[in-house]
């Protein structure tokens, strides 16, 4: 396809609302900067740390401020970069399009603290452009819909004219194949009986041989023979990772709920003086469970989207890259915190990788 093809309206949509989103984002984002300080947000602040969930977490305002701040900057930084790469995304730069797919998970988590529909708006945006025809427009092939695409690809070519009872080839097959006219000549006795029904077309003996029809039972094997080894391998992660991580943390899970004293009284064994940073082992304990159900859910509809894109589902593949992506982000947070979870970040940043490969796309692409 050439570079000067004609754009989606559908590309042209998605560009802007992510350029304008991000706009309008990152106003957003320093305006909540702004108020942090007023009485009325410390008000607000006040009542929901005075709620669940964040009652009884040892949360103080001064904290919840601070958290509030850095996730508005991570917005208006991630949102700043995406209106950049939303200009580009215009001029079909794919390198654009990954970039802005890796930040979106960014935009939204940063976006809650905004207050505002701005980062879901992007993220919608972005999802568009993965979505066809945009997603045919930035891989070169041609996505304006022809006429030929209406037709099937095996056709019968007698099947049209077979509803015909005089047509112009049946007018010259009886012509050259019949007796020469005359009122007292009977008819031929040579002439072949009709077709019965079901078999080929009235012309067949005109044309040759019926075209062969192709088995449809052969046609999901081949498919499955070429699907590629990189939605494989991201798969196989998808289901291991999440498996073994729901794992370890139903049993953690199950040590706070039968042996909590034993688990604490062990580690001030170990280390002594162990910060639990102004928590106490029922919050711990409290957190641990909430958490654990969290990663549940999250690891069953990871695992769920693996399922549907390994079937060749487009819109799975879409929306297993962006919860992966959204992991990638948490768990690196989470590494700072721990380093064993670096583990799970290369196998999240791996499994990205694999579902944004080439060939990938253009297998779902078919």
């Amino acid at each position: 396809m050439s570079e000067k093809a004609p754009r989606p309206g559908q590309a042209t949509f998605a560009a802007w609302l992510i350029i304008g989103g991000s706009v309008v984002l990152v106003l957003t984002a320093w305006q909540r900067i702004s108020t942090l300080h007023t009485l009325e947000v410390q008000e607000e602040l006040q009542r929901v740390l005075s709620e669940p969930p964040l009652s009884g977490t040892g949360l103080g305002l001064r904290d919840l401020q601070t958290t509030i701040r850095i996730m508005c900057m991570a917005a208006a930084a991630a949102a700043t970069a995406s209106a950049i790469l939303g200009w580009h995304a215009l001029k079909r730069s794919t390198s654009a399009r990954l970039a802005l797919t890796l930040l979106a998970p960014l935009v939204l988590i940063g976006g809650f603290a905004t207050a505002g529909i701005f980062a879901p708006l992007v993220v919608a945006g972005v999802v568009m452009l993965w979505l066809r025809p945009t997603r045919d427009w930035f891989a070169g092939r041609p996505w304006s819909p022809v006429r030929s695409s209406l037709v099937p690809r095996s056709v019968d070519p007698f099947a049209p004219q077979a509803k015909q009872e005089h047509s112009p080839e049946q007018k010259h097959a009886g012509a050259t194949s019949g007796p020469p006219p005359g009122p007292s000549v009977p008819p031929a006795p040579s002439v072949p009986p009709a077709p019965p029904s079901g078999g080929p077309g009235p012309f067949s003996g005109a044309y040759g041989a019926p075209l062969p029809v192709p088995d449809p039972a052969a046609q999901p094997e081949a498919v499955r023979a070429q699907r590629p080894g990189a939605l494989i391998a991201a798969c196989v992660i998808v289901w291991v990772s999440c498996t073994l991580l729901s794992g370890f943390m139903l049993l953690f899970s199950l040590i706070m709920l039968v042996a909590r004293d034993e688990f604490f009284a062990e580690i001030e064994r170990q280390q002594p003086g162990f910060d639990m940073r102004g928590m106490t082992e029922a919050e711990i304990a409290a957190g641990t469970f909430v958490m654990t159900g969290l990663v549940i859910v999250w690891s069953l509809v990871a695992m769920v989207l693996a399922v549907l894109a390994f079937r060749r589902m487009a819109w799975a593949r879409i929306a297993l890259a962006v919860s992966t992506g959204l992991a990638v982000v948490v768990l690196i947070g989470a590494t700072l915190l721990s380093p064993f979870l670096s583990v799970l970040l290369v196998a999240a940043g791996v499994t990205l990788w694999l579902l944004l490969r080439r060939d990938v796309s253009a297998w779902f692409a078919r």
